[in-house]
């Protein structure tokens, strides 16, 4: 299994062997992943000796997060599956994924939100149970509703000062696509999709512009 994560600043890409070792890599924020992501891919696949074309399974942070860093992490899943026919998907979410690792480390009495920075004052907002399973569909939220959430929040390190912040290794995202791979929640590579939750910047400013004309 091939997992790839450059949902955020740091990247992770990560491969699992049919004979199960396991190979990693961290990419900080100031690699560029459009540069770095598939040169990583190799490195690893050459480490591991291992064909890239080979992979079963390759699993995908779909969203939300960085848009740039959403559509390489797919294109780049797609890519591989229109020379591999028979190559699996997995669309992972960031949301979910801070929700297992957070569970994983911590025992929580209550139920909980994961939540990042979507900029603008808006916020990306998914609820969990205690158990860190999803409630209620993920969203994209304003600054009065962020505020007024009355639950424990949980945050990416360095991007919202909350209740706790988690720390994403290639070694949690490995595992929480295991798990998804265990429950058989494969994806087409048609439904292999980014997941904004909003416009992009460049599309808002497009619709801001067209609305300050219509007035």
């Amino acid at each position: 299994m091939l997992v790839i994560n450059t949902a955020f600043k740091t990247a992770n890409i990560g491969l699992k062997t049919a004979d199960g070792r396991v190979f990693e890599r961290q990419l900080d924020s100031s690699a560029k992943h459009s540069e770095n992501v598939l040169k990583t891919i190799d490195e690893i696949c050459e480490e591991a000796e291992v064909d890239v074309l080979s992979v079963d399974t390759v699993a995908v942070v779909t969203g939300p997060g960085s848009f740039t860093g959403l559509r390489i992490a797919v294109s780049i899943a797609k890519a591989l599956g229109c020379v591999n026919k028979n190559l699996k998907f997995l669309s992972l979410s960031s949301l979910q994924l801070m929700a297992y690792i957070s569970c994983k480390n911590h025992k929580h009495e209550s139920d909980f939100v994961c939540a990042l920075d979507a900029l603008s004052k808006l916020y990306f907002v998914a609820e969990f149970d205690n158990n860190g399973n999803l409630l209620k569909e993920e969203k994209i939220v304003g600054e009065n509703e962020f505020l007024s959430l009355n639950l424990p929040i949980i945050g990416l390190k360095g991007d919202l000062d909350v209740w706790q912040q988690v720390e994403i290794s290639t070694q949690d995202v490995l595992e929480f696509a295991l798990i998804k791979e265990k429950e058989k929640n494969f994806v087409s590579a048609d439904q292999l999709m980014p997941v904004y939750l909003r416009l992009s910047q460049a599309e808002d400013n497009l619709l801001t512009k067209k609305s300050e004309k219509v007035d």
